[in-house]
């Protein structure tokens, strides 16, 4: 059983991730923008497969950002039409989703860094 305090928290952090998963979103954008703007005139091979590699990257980023923000709004729904059933299970997964998710990202706009600056 949850308190009101304990649900508000869930609800509060609910909404800090989506918020965050907003960030992600446009950093990845970003991304997605200087790599339109490193393609053009690039015809090595390796450079060709890593500019594939990175838009298919980036595509793949921001579905996996909608698919976490719909499922959070999931949780959010379900804790507010039923404030007293415990939700910390699902609740903790979901962290652990956004923390991969975030790591992913994060590894992803270094390596991308790193291969627009050799």
């Amino acid at each position: 059983m949850f308190t009101e305090t304990q649900q508000r928290t869930l609800v509060d952090e609910c909404h800090k991730w989506h918020s965050e998963l907003v960030a992600y979103r446009e950093k990845i954008n970003r991304l997605k923008s200087e790599l339109y703007y490193f393609a053009p005139g690039k015809t090595e091979h390796d450079v060709l497969l890593g500019i594939e590699h990175f838009h298919n990257q980036f595509h793949i980023q921001l579905i996996n950002i909608h698919d976490l923000k719909h499922e959070i709004k999931h949780h959010l729904n379900e804790a507010e039409r039923h404030p007293t059933f415990g939700h910390r299970i699902p609740h903790h997964h979901m962290k652990e989703k956004l923390e991969t998710l975030e790591t992913d990202i994060n590894k992803l706009e270094e390596e991308f860094h790193s291969f627009i600056k050799r």
